[in-house]
């Protein structure tokens, strides 16, 4: 038997807690990047293509940055319909024991 497909408040409050901890070990991996990138100990071609490299790189992690952020945004709009649904219903069902 299936389980319903049924996602409560503090599920989705959850995932938007992991979804910041997501953002912010993006946050500290550039920051490690960037930290690298300044002090690279050879010069060349070998240089040139390692900088190049940690360009494509950091490009990689804004599509992921991108990607959590319209998760994140989605999950939060979804939580405020929802939390809407559930208030009118709530007041609805009052009016009708009422």
């Amino acid at each position: 038997m299936t389980q319903p497909n049924e996602v409560d408040e503090a599920s989705i409050r959850q995932l938007l807690a992991a979804f910041e901890v997501a953002m912010a070990d993006c946050n500290a991996a550039d920051r490690s990047v960037d930290a690298v990138s300044g002090s690279t100990p050879w010069h060349g071609e070998a240089a040139v293509r390692y900088m190049q490299e940690l360009q494509n790189w950091r490009g990689g992690l804004a599509q992921v940055r991108n990607g959590l952020e319209q998760l994140r945004a989605s999950m939060t709009q979804h939580l405020q319909v929802s939390s809407n649904a559930e208030l009118e219903s709530a007041a609805h069902a009052k009016w009708y024991q009422g």
